[in-house]
């Protein structure tokens, strides 16, 4: 119950920022080029942080390491509310992307050593990003009731009530870790930090990933004032938003019976469709159909590729971590191209952006995967 706990608290806190940052960035005076920096500099060391603690996850201990990331995370999420230009908000951000790249593939840990299902608990990253969007639906139309406002005195501005949730929640986050039982350290084997084997063993599967994730952040980075240009509020954005890991949550529960290739060849062909559907869109609310098919594309892709890394290397950390770097190293790229394509050529270029590399990940998986052994559960 503590790790699904964490799990959930972690992933709203994340996302209710990551919503929020576009839009209060394009508030401060942002172009669409400089909201691209500023999510690709939070991205740079998210990538950075995310390797460098899932390669000590395999030798040091686990529970410390959590417990230092959910702190400094929750910390400089309550720096956010300082933000009072882009660089002072970049500022921050690059703070925030090295605490929360602290974690993620370390929680995957526990669970791998506790025996417990992939898919049932990466349902519950989902679920955490369902109440993120939901907070922001609900303080967006009655902030009075926030929480987070009423603790820290903030009242009428919403912006600074959500970031405070966010460095609320991490908080609550590091005092149930304090109460986690340590887990045995993994693997013991010492090799070069950056292991080129891990990488040739599994290029198809971080290659592919990568490649869809930069299609997919290039629209990520503006999606948000792609649906306010066609009409929504904030709590429109937050609904619209919300269906895809309200879906991935139950999806992802029942992915386990299917063998790892079959998910990640059907997510990729879904990306594709999900992100065509978003380029003739006329009123925001038409988005509820590429966001279903995100819902499917997405989970399908995650559950295949981690079941396939954690399976099939000995340094389950190191494996699961490099999916979660080629995320994060798929975000800088994705993100920094978002926002030119956005000054340049508006934002359907966008969406066709996410159509051209989805497809390009689905072919590198493909090229590859006759040499990669499946295992099926």
């Amino acid at each position: 119950m503590r790790l699904n706990a964490i799990q959930v608290l972690t992933n709203s806190a994340i996302t209710t920022s990551t919503l929020l940052i576009p839009i209060v960035a394009q508030q401060l005076g942002a172009s669409g080029t400089q909201i691209g920096i500023i999510v690709a500099a939070y991205n740079s060391t998210l990538f950075i942080s995310t390797y460098i603690f899932s390669r000590a996850s395999d030798y040091y201990s686990p529970k410390i390491i959590l417990c230092a990331g959910f702190l400094s995370s929750a910390i400089t999420l309550f720096l956010q509310i300082f933000a009072k230009d882009p660089l002072s908000l970049g500022i921050v951000w690059v703070l925030v992307g090295f605490s929360v790249g602290i974690s993620p593939a370390i929680l995957l840990l526990y669970v791998y050593n506790l025996k417990r299902s992939i898919g049932k608990f990466s349902s519950l990253m989902a679920l955490g990003w369902a109440f993120g969007y939901l907070s922001i639906l609900i303080i967006a139309e009655y902030p009075q009731l926030s929480i987070a406002g009423s603790l820290f005195g903030y009242t009428g501005t919403v912006y600074l009530e959500l970031f405070a949730l966010s460095s609320l929640l991490f908080a609550i986050a590091f005092l149930i870790t304090l109460k986690l039982p340590d887990v045995k350290v993994i693997a013991k084997k010492k090799v070069d930090y950056f292991s080129s084997d891990i990488l040739k063993k599994n290029r198809n599967i971080y290659f592919g990933f990568f490649l869809r994730q930069v299609g997919a952040n290039n629209v990520w980075v503006i999606f948000q004032l792609y649906l306010l240009r066609l009409h929504a509020n904030l709590a429109g954005v937050a609904l619209i938003y919300m269906l895809n890991p309200v879906l991935q949550f139950f999806i992802m529960r029942r992915l386990d019976r299917y063998s790892s290739s079959r998910l990640i060849h059907t997510g990729d062909l879904l990306s594709v469709a999900a992100f065509l559907a978003l380029i003739p869109l006329k009123i925001y609310y038409q988005a509820a159909v590429g966001m279903v098919l995100i819902a499917f594309s997405y989970a399908c892709m995650y559950i295949g590729a981690i079941r396939q890394l954690i399976e099939t290397n000995e340094e389950k950390g190191a494996a699961a971590g490099l999916l979660n770097s080629s995320i994060a190293l798929a975000s800088i790229v994705g993100s920094f191209m978002g926002g030119i394509i956005l000054d340049h050529y508006g934002f359907r270029a966008v969406m066709g952006a996410g159509v051209l590399f989805s497809m390009l990940g689905y072919a590198a998986f493909h090229l590859k995967t006759a040499d990669i052994p499946q295992k099926s559960s």
